[in-house]
């Protein structure tokens, strides 16, 4: 899908709007209109058109809606974007929102919603989007479907379901790449790594899931501003996308599982193996340190202190001590 960057830039009389304006030609491609002659052709019943509001001012967004007689609950409702997922379908009116990934990377997340009047959609983001999923404007729209408002939405649909697919693929990419790191070099696995995956992987969990639920929710929808019963193919089509984009999703949550167990199994073994060596050092040199608080006492008789040999007989004493807890030790399996 291309950036829309080229079309027309404004449907307000407000510079600070950033929105284009598309017409759904017979010919089943997308042509920018001018927004004052396609608000006066959509009044009057002729053509199928639609605005992508990308942003916009709460003030300026309710002049657009007061313009298109949009009903006062819905209204309130786009000028909450961003606090939940949903659908509302009326008799001439349908509105639904879901989350989508801002970027492939999969490090942002956005609202997108969409607002279906009859012969006309409205589509707005709570945050803007890299390279938004939207139709090519060489794009037969047409192979879909009947030329309405739901090929177009239909269209954009797809666009997301591609994005989400790319980034469930980029995320089993990062997991795979840490599993190899485990398995080649585990200490340069960083903790801090772990939890960014993590935080990742639940951001897309959120996002696949409503919108696997919003799009089989959509297919349903059968009013006189949507009806997708015409696009049975391509919504099934899309749906089972999602499903499995869904399920893939499911199996990275349980590789990541595997993959923070296999981290904590090899830090837990650092640990230990640090404990070992002090507990070596320290069982090595306690008895030596019960022979030097002995012979530290302040006794007047304690013949071996004035022994000629006494000196190079302690150590040798202590020498062998040590000696004999190392042996005894390594016996025992302390240093495999």
């Amino acid at each position: 899908m291309t950036d829309m960057g080229q079309r027309e830039r404004s449907v307000h009389t407000s510079s600070m709007m950033d929105a284009a304006c598309c017409e759904l030609a017979q010919s089943g491609r997308l042509k920018n209109v001018d927004a004052a002659e396609a608000r006066r052709r959509w009044r009057a019943g002729d053509g199928i058109f639609w605005i992508d509001v990308r942003q916009s001012s709460p003030t300026e967004l309710e002049a657009l809606l007061d313009e298109l007689g949009v009903q006062e609950m819905l209204k309130r409702r786009l000028l909450r974007l961003g606090h939940g997922t949903g659908i509302l379908a009326l008799r001439d009116v349908t509105f639904a929102e879901w989350s989508v990934f801002a970027d492939e990377a999969c490090t942002g997340r956005a609202h997108f919603a969409a607002l279906c009047l009859e012969n006309l959609l409205l589509t707005f983001q709570t945050e803007p989007v890299e390279r938004p999923s939207v139709p090519e404007q060489s794009a037969d729209l047409s192979e879909l479907g009947p030329l309405c408002t739901a090929t177009v939405l239909c269209s954009i649909l797809f666009g997301q379901g591609a994005r989400t697919a790319v980034a469930a693929r980029e995320l089993r990419r990062r997991l795979l790449q840490l599993d190899q790191r485990m398995d080649d070099e585990p200490g340069s696995v960083d903790a801090s790594e772990l939890a960014q995956l993590k935080e990742d992987l639940l951001r897309a969990e959120s996002i696949i899931e409503e919108q696997d639920e919003a799009f089989q929710l959509l297919a349903e929808v059968r009013t006189s501003a949507l009806d997708f019963s015409p696009l049975k193919g391509p919504m099934s089509l899309l749906i089972s996308t999602a499903s499995a984009v869904r399920r893939i999703d499911d199996r990275l949550d349980g590789r990541y599982t595997d993959l923070r167990h296999r981290a904590s199994e090899y830090r837990q073994d650092m640990l230990n193996e640090r404990v070992g060596f002090l507990t070596v050092i320290s069982t090595v040199f306690l008895p030596l340190t019960l022979l030097a608080g002995i012979w530290g006492m302040n006794f007047e008789s304690m013949p071996e202190l004035k022994h000629p040999l006494g000196y190079p007989l302690a150590l040798g004493l202590m020498s062998l001590i040590a000696a004999a807890v190392v042996w005894s030790l390594y016996k025992r399996g302390w240093f495999d």
